[in-house]
């Protein structure tokens, strides 16, 4: 029974961890580069939820759409701003620009809302006892809209104008120009798409209980190691290293201390790239996808 309960907590986890991961690996494979930010996004997502809604007393709905909304058009201006005009320094540069950001986000989260651990106000959870296991609502919730969103990434990249060239922009930008496809109106879509993503994980985040402004750190440690499971790159093979890591952080806390399931990602990370070095999805898979 224990197995089988801790075992839907790490589908939780994992279906967070989708949403997370999403737009850093879409990022990663559109412009190159490891946006260390995106963690603070996520950061900022949960607090203006937070703020909105227990503070300002607004339904933790239109609260998290309005944070989700403002994140997403938050990424396109420092896009715009920061990243565009140093484009051709190199991801090194843009690596290191992007610590840069974090740092600025994560300044002025704390100028607003001081250091501590706060929660959004949105009642006691509904818990639903299926016989096997009890899962509450919050958690329906959050794995509801991880499959929700996986949905819409892969309709956005498969079915839509934007997709195909965020695809062809992904694979060959100057050939991608050369076919006419506009490259700063679909940098500015993918930009607008992960900052999107990065909205909605803040607000999953605050959803799963309570928040601190020193988030971000453990955030952008699980991402990377996600991102680095399923090849870098790759969009879809983020689904299975998310909830591979996800299940694996929490089954390990039936026989290890709860304070050390991070490590534990680290470790399937380690030894899966031992195994596999391109990751999960491959390396000729990644180079096809998204």
């Amino acid at each position: 029974m224990d197995f089988i309960q801790t075992l839907v907590f790490g589908i939780v986890t994992g279906s967070f961890l989708i949403v997370a991961t999403l737009g850093f690996a879409l990022v990663s494979r559109v412009d190159k580069f490891l946006n260390i930010a995106h963690a603070e996004y996520i950061s900022l997502g949960a607090f203006l939820t937070y703020y909105l809604n227990a503070r300002q007393g607004w339904p933790i709905i239109p609260a998290g759409a309005v944070a989700i909304v403002a994140v997403a058009i938050l990424a396109v201006i420092v896009a715009k701003l920061v990243y565009a005009p140093i484009r051709g320094a190199g991801a090194i540069v843009l690596i290191i620009t992007s610590v840069g950001v974090a740092y600025m986000i994560h300044g002025g989260i704390e100028a607003i809302v001081k250091p501590g651990i706060y929660s959004f106000d949105i009642g006691n959870e509904k818990q639903y006892d299926l016989g096997l296991f009890t899962i509450g609502s919050h958690s329906l919730i959050i794995i509801g809209l991880a499959a929700a969103t996986v949905l819409a990434v892969h309709l956005i990249l498969t079915r839509t104008a934007m997709g195909l060239h965020l695809r062809a922009l992904a694979s060959d930008p100057s050939l991608a120009a050369g076919r006419g496809v506009n490259i700063r109106k679909t940098s500015a879509g993918m930009w607008l798409i992960a900052g999107a993503l990065a909205g909605l994980a803040g607000v999953l985040l605050g959803l799963q209980g309570a928040i601190n402004t020193d988030l971000s750190f453990e955030q952008i440690l699980l991402i990377m190691s996600v991102s680095i499971l399923a090849g870098f790159g790759s969009i879809y093979g983020v689904v299975a290293a998310a909830l591979l890591l996800g299940v694996a952080m929490d089954l390990s806390t039936l026989v290890i201390p709860a304070g050390y399931r991070e490590v534990i990602a680290f470790a399937a990370v380690i030894l899966a790239l031992t195994v596999r070095p391109e990751g999960l999805s491959g390396s000729k898979l990644a180079r096809r996808e998204a």
